[in-house]
């Protein structure tokens, strides 16, 4: 684990969690490095609901890339970062707001690409969506902010 880097500090409380994973109502849980596979909760508001009062199905895709996100981050340097590059999400059952557990892990490295999966269960246990993603890993960007579209390969 490497305790320096920006995803460790907002896992451990001693940075601000980003602003779209506060909006998803992101907390960390704990990763597994033999697994390769981390776990977080999601405290779903209302303000995420459909005319319906179900989550939008966005709002659970934006939730598995965060979830498949930690599982790359975790390992990385503090020198590293990893964009999505690719993200397929399939919804299977409405999602209403409270707390939706969220496991990911990275499946597959080759080179630079990080191939992973994600699931996303409510509280009683009902899987509510998957989603297989890539992330391509980079230098940190000057200043930590990324310019332009990352490409895949």
């Amino acid at each position: 684990m490497q305790s320096a880097t920006l995803f460790w500090k907002v896992a451990n409380g001693d940075h601000p969690c980003p602003h779209a994973s506060s909006l998803l109502g992101w907390e960390f849980i704990f990763y597994e490095p033999d697994k390769r596979q981390v776990r977080v909760r999601f405290h779903a508001s209302a303000s995420l609901t459909t005319p319906l009062q179900c989550i939008h199905g966005g709002m659970l895709g934006a939730m598995l890339d965060d979830c498949m996100g930690a599982a790359v981050l975790a390992a990385l340097g503090p020198e590293e970062v990893a964009p999505s590059a690719r993200l397929e999400t399939r919804l299977l059952a409405p999602a209403l707001p409270g707390h939706l557990a969220g496991v990911a892990r990275v499946t597959r490295r080759i080179g630079k690409l990080h191939y992973t999966s994600g699931e996303l269960h409510a509280e009683d246990g009902t899987l509510l969506a998957t989603a297989k993603a890539c992330y391509k890993v980079i230098p940190m960007p000057p200043g930590g902010v990324l310019q332009g579209a990352v490409e895949p390969g």
